[in-house]
């Protein structure tokens, strides 16, 4: 019988499915069900900078309130209950007294600021690890490229000096060299890249003439993309590669896994099909290792990267594009 076990930032994993961020893990009757039903891990849903900074902006304005009256009413405080950031943690450390399986804690940041601090919170509340999504829509025409990037490698850099737990990144596919900045981050503290964030877009009602925002859900063919950069990077660069965006099915996670993947990380197909969909997915990665005579994960992963395409070493470069494009 195949073994699905496998290793992601040298945490063990029973599984290379990985539940990524989302609603699903607000509650902890569904972490535990989600390790019950045999995911390897879970991101915990993320945790905004905007929230904890609103937090601490509302944190501040309360404390202010009277206090320029006199000094007998300096007894006096505000009625203040745990909200946003604080409430985040203290439910993380809720949802880590409920399972075994590795718990990952995702933030989600932009630009730096006192939120970082919450990443040895998350620490201490019992992540075994955290993913950092370096999530920004830049609209200065006048900010450089190079600042951009700066300012990303040193949220990097300043998390990994807090924590002592280990740090994947989650990126966008928006940049000029991926494959440079990949390896910054790496070179910053990360040990592991999450490929790639799939952005929800705004979207306009011409009838209402209002702007919607619409949660669309990913496809299968959605995963070509983290699959070419997997093969592209993962004999390239030292660090855990995990394929984010269109991951529906086992054969989905066998394809990144061929690539060089680790795991895969899946949230859209759990919406359409529940988290029951956890176990078939197991199922069907198992009965492929097994028609193949595959024992364990290792004995095929990266078997379909850049590297080892025979004969074709560009093949997951122009290579495809010129072949399709003079063969229609």
């Amino acid at each position: 019988m195949a073994d699905l076990s496998t290793t992601f930032m040298g945490l063990k994993l029973t599984s290379p499915v990985i539940v990524g961020a989302s609603p699903f893990s607000r509650k902890t009757d569904n972490i535990k069900r989600a390790e019950d039903l045999g995911a390897g891990a879970l991101v915990i849903h993320s945790l905004f900078q905007e929230q904890i900074e609103l937090e601490r902006a509302e944190l501040d304005e309360a404390l202010s309130i009277g206090a320029e009256t006199f000094a007998e009413s300096l007894t006096y405080f505000p009625h203040m209950e745990h909200a946003g950031a604080r409430e985040h943690v203290m439910w993380v450390e809720q949802a880590r007294k409920r399972v075994k399986f590795p718990l990952i804690g995702s933030l989600n940041a932009s630009w730096m600021g006192e939120w970082v601090a919450y990443s040895k919170q998350l620490e201490d509340a019992g992540c075994d690890a955290l993913e950092l999504n370096l999530y920004s829509v830049e609209t200065d025409p006048s900010q450089a490229c190079h600042y951009i990037e700066e300012r990303a490698v040193e949220i990097v850099s300043t998390i990994k000096s807090l924590v002592t737990i280990p740090i994947s990144v989650k990126l966008s596919p928006f940049y000029t060299s991926t494959a440079n900045f990949v390896s910054r981050v790496v070179d910053a503290g990360a040990v592991a890249v999450v490929l790639f964030n799939r952005f929800y877009q705004p979207y306009i009602d011409p009838d209402k003439e209002k702007l919607d925002l619409n949660l669309d859900l990913s496809r299968s063919e959605d995963a070509r993309l983290p699959l070419r950069w997997i093969a592209l990077l993962s004999d390239q660069i030292k660090a855990d590669f995990v394929a984010s965006t269109g991951v529906h099915t086992g054969a989905d996670v066998v394809r990144q896994l061929l690539a060089g993947a680790k795991a895969a990380q899946c949230v859209s197909t759990l919406y359409i099909n529940g988290l029951e969909h956890i176990s078939q997915m197991n199922r069907e990665i198992g009965d492929w290792m097994d028609s193949k005579g595959y024992r364990g994960i290792d004995d095929f992963r990266g078997k379909l990267g850049k590297r080892a395409i025979e004969g074709d070493p560009r093949a997951f470069e122009r290579a495809q594009y010129v072949r399709a494009i003079l063969h229609r």
